[in-house]
C-alpha cells in the first residue's frame, strides 16, 4: 500500500511525497510543496490509478494546483525532463534522471529554479558528500545541467541562460584494468558453460554487461555475422552493430538452437557481477579486475594489434573518440616501448669544432 509522507525542511518549508513499491523496489513519487488537503487528493488519485494499473509515472493534476512561489520549481523541471526523456531517451536513463531529481528535492527542497544558485549547489554538494562519493554527485550535477540546457533550448525556460553548475574536482582515475592472453586463458577455464559463454561474448564484442544481458537471438544474424545492440539496451539509447569474429561465430554456432529469447536468460546484472568476483578470487586475479575489464580487454587488444582508435570507438559505442582515448589507451609497457623505439635520432659525424665548442 502506498504511503503519504510529509517532510519538514530546516527552512520551515513542507514537502510531500508518496512512497510505494514496484517490482520489488521502493520508489518515490514527489508531490512537492502544497497543503495537506491537496496532498491527500493527489495521494488518493495515485492509489486509485495504481490499483487500476493506470499509473504511468506522469504528474497527477487535481483541480487545485500545487502552490508554488517564484516561478517553476525543481519538480517542474523534473516533469519537463521526464517529458523530454520519454521521447528521446531510454527508460533506464529516464528512471535514473528522475531519481536524481528526487534526491535534489529531498536535499534542498522543491525550491524555485530562481533560487537554484551556485551557492545553493555548493550547499547540495556539501550535504551529499556526507552520503556518497564525489563521482556520484558529479553525475547528479551533469543531469541537472543537461536538463536546464534542454529546458532553455526548447523554450520552456526563458531569459538569460544560466552558467553550468560546477562539478567536484576529482583525482584522475586509474587506467582501466585489462587482461593479457594468459589471464584470459585462466579466466575461461571455468567448467560452467553458460558463464564461459557470457565471458567469451563480452571479450569478443566489447559489450557492456547490461547490453549483453539484453541481447536476444533476434538481434543475432549469423549469416551477416552481426549483432545489433538495440537502443532499448544501449547506453543513452544508441543503436549499434557489432561484427561477429571467427571465435565468437564458433561459440554461437555451437550454442544456437539451444534457447530462444535472451542469450543469457539466467543472469541478472548484480548476480553475474557477483559470480565474476567469486570466480576472480578463486583463480587469483587481482581485485582491480572486474567484469567491465572484459570490455577494456576487447578495446586494448584491438589497439595493441594496430586497429585505429576511431574504429575501436565505434565498436564500443562511445559518443566521442575522446572517451576512448581517455579510458582505453592503457596499453602494456612492451607495446609502448615498441612505439617509442621507432624513433632514431643520431648525432652523426659532427666534430666538436663544427659545433663551436673549441
Amino acid at each position: 500500500m502506498p504511503s503519504l509522507r510529509k517532510r519538514k525542511l530546516p527552512s520551515g518549508r513542507t514537502l510531500w511525497d508518496i512512497r510505494y513499491w514496484e517490482k520489488g523496489k521502493q520508489r518515490v513519487y514527489t508531490i512537492g510543496e502544497t497543503d495537506r488537503r491537496t496532498a491527500n487528493k493527489i495521494y488518493n488519485e495515485f492509489c486509485s490509478r495504481q490499483a487500476e494499473g493506470r499509473f504511468d509515472g506522469t504528474a497527477i493534476v487535481t483541480d487545485e494546483p500545487k502552490q508554488t512561489v517564484g516561478g517553476p520549481t525543481i519538480s517542474d523541471l523534473a516533469a519537463h525532463a521526464r517529458t523530454y526523456a520519454e521521447a528521446n531517451k531510454s527508460p533506464k536513463t529516464l528512471e535514473r534522471e528522475q531519481l536524481v531529481f528526487d534526491r535534489i528535492v529531498h536535499t534542498l527542497g522543491d525550491i524555485p529554479l530562481a533560487e537554484l544558485t551556485p551557492s545553493k549547489i555548493e550547499e547540495y554538494k556539501a550535504a551529499r558528500l556526507r552520503e556518497v562519493a564525489a563521482t556520484t554527485i558529479n553525475i547528479e550535477i551533469r543531469v541537472l545541467n543537461t536538463s536546464v540546457n534542454q529546458a532553455f533550448a526548447m523554450g520552456w525556460l526563458k531569459g538569460e541562460k544560466v552558467s553550468a553548475f560546477k562539478q567536484i574536482r576529482t583525482p584522475e582515475s586509474e587506467p582501466l584494468a585489462w587482461l593479457d592472453e594468459h589471464q584470459i586463458e585462466v579466466l575461461l577455464s571455468t567448467s560452467d558453460i553458460d558463464f564461459r559463454r557470457f565471458m567469451q561474448f563480452l571479450l569478443n564484442t566489447g559489450c557492456r554487461r547490461n547490453e549483453a544481458l539484453g541481447v536476444t537471438w533476434n538481434d543475432v544474424d549469423l549469416q551477416k555475422r552481426q549483432i545489433v545492440i538495440r537502443g532499448q539496451i544501449g547506453k543513452m539509447g544508441k543503436r549499434r552493430a557489432i561484427p561477429i569474429n571467427d571465435d565468437l561465430l564458433g561459440v554461437l554456432h555451437d550454442w544456437h538452437g539451444l534457447t530462444d529469447g535472451r542469450l543469457f536468460p539466467n543472469y541478472e546484472p548484480n548476480q553475474v557481477s557477483m559470480k565474476f568476483r567469486r570466480w576472480r578470487q578463486q583463480i587469483g586475479l587481482s581485485k582491480g579486475i572486474s567484469i567491465h575489464s572484459l570490455r577494456a580487454t576487447f578495446a586494448c587488444h584491438l589497439i595493441k594489434n594496430g586497429v585505429d582508435i576511431y574504429t575501436v570507438s565505434r565498436l564500443l559505442g562511445h559518443s566521442s573518440v575522446k572517451v576512448t582515448e581517455k579510458h582505453y589507451l592503457a596499453l602494456d609497457p612492451d607495446h609502448v616501448m615498441s612505439a617509442v623505439n621507432r624513433l632514431s635520432f643520431t648525432a652523426g659525424n659532427v666534430s666538436e669544432t663544427n659545433l663551436g665548442t673549441g
